[in-house]
């Protein structure tokens, strides 16, 4: 081969270079290169690590889940993918737009080659998609991989307002409108908590504080008498009272004595809130297929591991792993359910 030529494949990537290679497709080609890059070409998928492309902040319940599944991943691809010399799965964190910016990486400059993954939540799928702040492309064209949690919420209220259970917040709000605190605004929860409001009927206006830990303070100060958050972001207040529990929004309890909003009437809404956050772990469009079966192999694996379950036990990260149909049907529920919501949202401003 000549000098030219040689130089030309050695400053390749070998991603680029076995793109190459499916463009031309000729067995000729192949037989042509160097034996260091034939070999190159038939390594076992991963060759090389993987980039987790997170779109919430370091040290945010997201970032924990994916570095904390980061290294049992890592193990499984390998368990899974015998004779892969990759794999090592590495956290990027990108934030900005409430994960638009991670959103957009993802779709347009990510390759579909199995080297770069990420989160989006399942919240997000209403901005993204129906609102005038919607991605130029199609979220729903992502490769969904698995989904390993849904989110439990609950319904807290403020020690100094008196509100100590479901009956005695419905008391007050017949009263009055209640302060409902709102931490940011087009999220999950805001959209969960309009949802609940608009099927309880519950009299409260809502007030914006533009994150959990001002919504925290809110309550604490007395300056909003409740809020609906994930269980795990309000679990330490929970634990030294500082704020009251009044109701889960689940189908089972998750603390002994405190009711469920199935208890109290409204079976279906429990299908509606929480199971809507949570994060799915997704692949830029028209993935690899090789690449997708070993990943999402590797991700049934990792649910298993007793690592990975101990690691999960002392996070208080709830499994609920989804995959393929299961996750693909609830993709459709969250979307369907978002569509038929847009005209009650679009009341309140989103």
């Amino acid at each position: 081969m000549k000098k030219d030529k040689q130089n030309r494949y050695d400053g390749m990537e070998r991603r680029d270079f076995l793109k190459m290679l499916g463009v031309l497709g000729g067995a000729s080609v192949f037989s042509s290169l160097p034996a260091s890059l034939q070999a190159a070409a038939k390594e076992v998928y991963p060759a090389e690590d993987i980039t987790f492309i997170c779109y919430s902040s370091p040290g945010g319940g997201y970032d924990l889940t994916a570095r904390g599944s980061a290294p049992f991943l890592s193990k499984a691809l390998r368990e899974v993918s015998r004779g892969a010399k990759g794999g090592n799965v590495k956290v990027k964190n990108m934030t900005g737009g409430a994960g638009a910016k991670a959103a957009y990486y993802m779709y347009n400059d990510a390759r579909p080659d199995g080297y770069t993954i990420g989160d989006i939540n399942r919240g997000s799928f209403y901005k993204f998609l129906l609102t005038k702040d919607k991605l130029p492309f199609d979220v729903r064209t992502y490769t969904y991989l698995y989904s390993l949690t849904t989110v439990n919420r609950v319904l807290v209220s403020s020690k100094r307002t008196g509100i100590n259970s479901w009956e005695t917040l419905l008391a007050r709000s017949k009263k009055e409108p209640l302060k409902w605190a709102v931490s940011t605004v087009g999220g999950s929860e805001h959209l969960d908590t309009i949802y609940v409001k608009e099927t309880t009927g519950i009299s409260a206006m809502l007030t914006k504080w533009g994150g959990t830990s001002q919504t925290e303070g809110a309550l604490i100060r007395g300056d909003a008498d409740v809020t609906l958050v994930s269980y795990d972001s309000m679990k330490s207040l929970i634990d030294a009272q500082e704020v009251n529990l009044l109701v889960s929004f689940t189908n089972k309890r998750i603390v002994p004595n405190v009711p469920t909003i199935v208890e109290k009437g409204f079976a279906k809404i429990p299908n509606n809130v929480g199971g809507l956050g949570g994060k799915i772990v997704i692949a830029p469009p028209n993935l690899d297929p090789e690449a997708k079966r070993i990943l999402i192999a590797a991700a049934k694996k990792m649910v298993g591991d007793p690592g990975f379950l101990e690691f999960c036990k002392k996070a208080e990260i709830e499994l609920d792993p989804l995959f393929e149909k299961d996750l693909d049907n609830l993709i459709k529920e969250n979307i369907k359910f978002y569509t038929e919501m847009a005209p009650t949202y679009k009341k309140y401003g989103l």
